[in-house]
């Protein structure tokens, strides 16, 4: 759909479902998740709705696919090898690899701003860390070293930082734990807590600018907010309520999940919003009576 929420347009019509739809840096394709062929498999479809293509083809679940910066490659998650690993394939499914052989659960792939790394979270002492390998499965580091859970990595414009979620200040026997928003080098250093309080702080998004990061917060699993602060963590602010931030590619929009309504949770009924990134200019995209989510932006061609 457009920016206004005018003009949606359909891509695919099929009996199963497909969902986790990710656009190409150029705009161009639509990657997706969808179990049509009995399984979790990644498909491809031009933005508008032309050239279906499936990326995998296997009997094991394969989801949550990331497009690199150059639109070269696509992570995505499998259970092709007994637990969760992460792989890259070329854009016309071809030239599959394996990330890391840690014979541990990799997961939430993110890719550095020049398509050279991938930082992901993987638990081979059994809890969640922040590991970065070369875009090739090589050089895999380490970032974080804590006995709480580190997720959700994901990568400042520059390349320099990564911002992710950690329960390391949370009571671990509640969950969802509290949970705060951290920011570390990419080499490990420097690294650095950008929220404090009594909820639980995720899903990082850094403005395409690189000065902001927006993120969801909420206590346990009661309605969660959209808030955004500077990359230091300071001048944070609430705008509405909401989850799973996507910034516009000029950074003066952040559009997001949310329960329709005056703030009542309806199970399956959620819709699209948006949003100007101090808070004004709020605007409802979707409307209809089942769930809208997971938001991704295109560029203007």
């Amino acid at each position: 759909m457009n920016p206004d929420g005018s003009s949606v347009t359909r891509l695919t019509n099929h009996d199963a479902d497909d969902w986790q739809p990710a656009r190409s840096p150029d705009g161009r394709r639509i990657v997706f998740v969808s179990n049509r062929d009995g399984n979790l498999e990644i498909y491809a479809v031009n933005s508008d709705g032309s050239e279906l293509t499936r990326l995998t083809n296997n009997d094991i679940h394969d989801r949550q696919p990331v497009w690199s910066p150059d639109g070269q490659r696509i992570a995505f998650i499998s259970e092709r090898d007994d637990n969760d690993g992460i792989y890259t394939v070329n854009s016309d499914g071809s030239e599959l690899t394996r990330l890391a052989n840690n014979y541990a659960d990799d997961w939430e792939p993110a890719w550095s701003p020049d398509s050279r790394r991938i930082a992901f979270a993987s638990n081979p002492d059994g809890n969640a860390d922040i590991y970065v390998a070369n875009a090739d499965g090589s050089g895999i580091t380490r970032l974080t070293h804590h006995a709480a859970s580190d997720w959700q990595p994901t990568w400042s414009p520059d390349g320099r930082r990564i911002a992710f979620a950690s329960a390391r200040d949370g009571d671990e026997r509640w969950f969802p734990p509290n949970a705060e928003i951290y920011a570390i080098n990419a080499d490990g250093t420097d690294l650095t807590r950008l929220t404090s309080n009594d909820r639980v702080a995720r899903e990082p998004a850094w403005s395409p600018d690189g000065r902001r990061i927006a993120f969801s917060s909420s206590h346990g699993h009661a309605h969660s907010s959209i808030y955004v602060m500077n990359a230091d963590g300071s001048e944070m602010t609430p705008l509405s309520w909401g989850y799973g931030p996507a910034w516009s590619p000029d950074g003066q929009r952040i559009a997001f999940t949310d329960y329709p309504g005056d703030g009542d949770i309806i199970e399956g009924d959620t819709e699209i919003y948006a949003i100007n990134e101090d808070g004004s200019e709020w605007v409802q995209l979707t409307d209809n009576e089942h769930g809208d989510y997971s938001p991704s932006w295109g560029r203007a061609r």
